[in-house]
């Protein structure tokens, strides 16, 4: 009896060191980063786009294009987003380019804190004369209830060098479904007359790592926007007015003096808008009153607008007509100029 005795002592300790030992190889638990192991581009656009198109406009005088997409000899290394911003006639006036990126849809294994990073850079090209700088924002989308968290706001001024990481402190919902979205601004601060080329603002190596690694432990570009912790139902600016533009445009029926426009609440605000619509001539002269009306998250309501006096007569003639729309979602608001088709009925 205490042979067997002794035998299962000492089964019982082999088993527990051999537990112990394969306790010890696994280690700690592995992070996960997404998209798809982290966006380094160095062979395409890896499923990001561009929701929204790209502008840039001269307020003064002058022309210039923003165009942005998969950059294949930028980057760190080569491959990259960029959002290229050329001027083409320059007569003096300030520039203001924007340009939204977003990734593919990914889902989450783990929960818990995460870290956002990103590497970025502003290559000033010939107009480094025009001191442009760039703000970008980059934001955490929870699929499921349409927030967005603000995990980076950064800027960075052109001619400041190579690629910079940033980095920002995220908290995800296991098995939550997750995009990123940038959204950039480029502007200049200097006007100077006849001054022509293109800047450059570039992103690369993005990911989401979530886990051992996940947190932000150093000083990164952690910024303290609207769109404060994920989770806390905050809703920034500039991801209300990307969902707005991303819900598409539409048409207003013109009746007698009366217009009919159809105006929605992306159901990605996950709350209720308080939305306010008005016809345009220009965007300081209205063509029709102003409607105000709340509209339930994902649904569309049609308001009806009274065409003014003095701007029948253009709109008898008129086959679009400019809108502003502004939409306010909890703390958040967006405004939205948008022009539609003119579809007249008796």
């Amino acid at each position: 009896m205490q042979s067997a005795r002794r035998k299962l002592a000492a089964a019982s300790a082999v088993w527990c060191a051999a537990v112990a030992a394969l306790c010890l190889l696994a280690g700690p638990a592995q992070a996960a980063t997404y998209p798809a192991g982290g966006s380094a581009f160095d062979g395409g656009p890896e499923g990001w786009t561009t929701p929204v198109k790209p502008t840039c406009n001269i307020p003064l005088m002058g022309v210039c294009t923003t165009t942005s997409g998969y950059d294949d000899e930028g980057g760190n290394p080569a491959g990259s987003l960029a959002a290229k911003t050329t001027i083409l006639v320059n007569l003096g006036g300030l520039f203001k380019a924007t340009a939204v990126f977003q990734s593919p849809n990914f889902t989450v294994g783990e929960g818990g804190a995460a870290t956002l990073h990103v590497d970025r850079e502003l290559a000033s090209g010939n107009l480094l004369d025009l001191a442009p700088q760039s703000s970008y924002v980059v934001t955490l989308i929870d699929r499921g209830t349409g927030v967005g968290s603000e995990a980076i706001v950064d800027s960075v001024a052109g001619g400041a060098g190579a690629f910079t990481g940033k980095d920002g402190a995220a908290t995800v919902l296991a098995g939550h479904t997750y995009a990123i979205s940038i959204d950039a601004e480029t502007t200049s601060s200097v006007a100077n007359v006849g001054l022509l080329g293109s800047t450059s603002l570039r992103f690369d190596n993005v990911s989401l790592t979530v886990g051992a690694s996940g947190g932000v432990g150093g000083g990164g570009g952690n910024g303290g926007g609207r769109g404060g912790g994920a989770g806390g139902g905050a809703l920034s600016d500039s991801l209300l007015l990307s969902l707005l533009k991303s819900s598409g445009g539409g048409t207003a029926v013109l009746k007698g003096r009366r217009l009919f426009v159809k105006g929605g609440c992306p159901a990605g605000v996950g709350r209720t808008c308080r939305l306010s619509l008005q016809g345009l001539l220009t965007r300081k002269k209205a063509a029709t009153t102003r409607r105000t009306s709340k509209v339930a998250k994902g649904r569309a309501k049609t308001l009806v607008l009274k065409v003014k006096p003095k701007a029948r007569k253009k709109l008898a003639k008129s086959s679009r007509l400019l809108f502003r729309e502004t939409v306010h979602a909890g703390s958040a608001k967006a405004t939205l100029y948008k022009r539609l088709k003119l579809i007249r009925r008796r």
